[in-house]
């Protein structure tokens, strides 16, 4: 009879031990995952409805037109859209597209189940076993991290990318037309990302900015960054 009792309730600690286990896994509120491959880095994140953004940093030469082919590959592969993955440049260098999308592959497959930590400007990833993965710092680079501090972020992933065509004054209609410039916002929580000309970039309480050479101020542009930042639910408070 002891033996038999014993046994149920070992039985009983296991299933407990079990249902709280599923019980802390389905209290997560995102999924991340981190890669780096030769010259770049990515870091998925996923929240509970399956919206997905993208951070990706190559220590090389990202243009517009490279930024773009990187997008439209990865945009096949995983059916994601274009404001979901945010490409930036963190140093000079010959562009290699291959590395970037082999870390967003790498990244994807292996998204977990993980914890945002937000203080000191600085968003914090880590796994649910306090394992810290990456943080993202205030001028949006993917960088090393020890024990997180700040408050946990809660909420949605939200996205918007505008790409705005805006003229030289002096331009001649022979003349090729001038680069387009690129924004974006990516929300996580009230964490938000923006990228877009450094001369255009806010600093405040919940951003990160991943700025690109300053452009001429023109209102189409200052009404396209209302835009994106609308899109995503404002500018940070």
């Amino acid at each position: 009879m002891r033996k038999k009792l014993s046994r149920r309730l070992a039985g009983c600690i296991v299933i407990e031990l079990l249902c709280g286990a599923a019980a802390v896994a389905a209290d997560y509120q995102f999924k991340a995952g981190y890669a780096t491959y030769g010259q770049a880095k990515a870091l998925a994140l996923e929240d509970r409805r399956g919206h997905r953004a993208l951070i990706v940093s190559g220590a090389y030469n990202i243009p517009l037109p490279v930024a773009d082919a990187i997008a439209a590959q990865a945009m096949k592969e995983f059916s994601l859209d274009r404001a979901n993955l945010l490409i930036h440049s963190v140093a000079s260098g010959e562009p290699r597209p291959v590395d970037a999308h082999t870390a967003i592959s790498a990244a994807l497959g292996s998204l977990q189940p993980a914890v945002l930590i937000y203080g000191n400007s600085r968003l914090t990833i880590s796994s649910y076993d306090g394992r810290c993965l990456i943080a993202i710092s205030p001028e949006a680079s993917l960088e090393p991290c020890n024990t997180p501090a700040g408050d946990t972020v809660r909420g949605q992933i939200r996205s918007a990318y505008q790409v705005v065509n805006v003229p030289h004054a002096l331009q001649t209609r022979e003349e090729a037309p001038a680069p387009g410039v690129p924004l974006q916002t990516v929300a996580i929580g009230p964490v938000v990302i923006f990228s877009g000309p450094s001369n255009l970039a806010q600093p405040g309480h919940h951003m990160i900015l991943a700025t690109t050479p300053a452009v001429e101020e023109d209102a189409k542009l200052n009404a396209a960054v209302g835009e994106v930042y609308l899109r995503v639910g404002g500018r940070p408070k």
